[in-house]
């Protein structure tokens, strides 16, 4: 790795920052490449920092409540677990939650169809029959639950999710998943530059052989 993330590294990046954008996108990226890298201590000084800098908390929340989509709920709950410590919500009084209606599984499906549909673009008619051939289970998962239920969610726009995505398949490395996202980023106009900040970013959290594999993946996925 580069070096690990601290308060005067962080500090650097937001001043370097391209002030055409949102610092949103910085903190948020960062801080799913760090959920990616089971990070903690990273986790808390990004939160901190990022509130400090006005991000919304809702925003936060709802980039560490996708990560599950791509690491798992262990991953999601530690890091809900130190946002909560570090806003220190007031108590509330809590109940089970009642079952979905069918009314809202059915926006999800279109909202999911039509996310995935700008995602792989031109590849989406080949998407289907390949994830079908070996499970067509993951493929309603994928439309229903992954780009409707979590991904069209209010409370954070579709590019920061994106690119919190590409963070978290640069620091994983799955180079198909990551391939697949950055090409979603630029089909929803993305600019490349700062889709290859959010990898370069990422350094904190995994080898330079992955960063290197990442940007391959940019570079020949923008050219095609």
């Amino acid at each position: 790795m580069a070096g690990s993330l601290n308060t005067r590294e962080l500090r650097r990046l937001a001043e370097v920052f391209d002030r055409r954008y949102d610092k949103s996108i910085l903190y948020c990226t960062l801080l799913s490449a760090a959920i990616a890298g089971r990070n903690n201590l990273a986790m808390k000084l990004i939160m901190q920092t990022a509130l400090g800098e006005k991000v919304r908390p809702g925003t936060i929340d709802e980039i560490i409540l996708q990560s599950h989509l791509f690491l798992g709920f262990p991953a999601m709950i530690e890091a809900s677990r130190i946002f909560a410590a570090v806003r220190q919500p007031p108590h509330r009084k809590y109940r089970l939650p009642g079952p979905y209606s069918a009314g809202v599984c059915r926006e999800w499906n279109r909202q999911g169809k039509a996310k995935i549909k700008r995602i792989y673009g031109s590849t989406f008619e080949r998407l289907i029959p390949y994830i079908n051939f070996f499970s067509p289970r993951i493929l309603t998962w994928m439309i229903n639950d992954g780009y409707g239920r979590v991904l069209s969610r209010p409370g954070a726009s579709f590019k920061l999710r994106e690119l919190s995505v590409v963070a978290i398949l640069t620091v994983t490395s799955y180079k198909n998943q990551l391939r697949a996202h950055v090409r979603g980023c630029l089909n929803f106009g993305v600019p490349r530059a700062l889709i290859e900040k959010t990898i370069a970013n990422c350094r904190y959290f995994c080898s330079a052989a992955k960063i290197k594999a990442a940007l391959k993946i940019l570079e020949r996925t923008y050219s095609t």
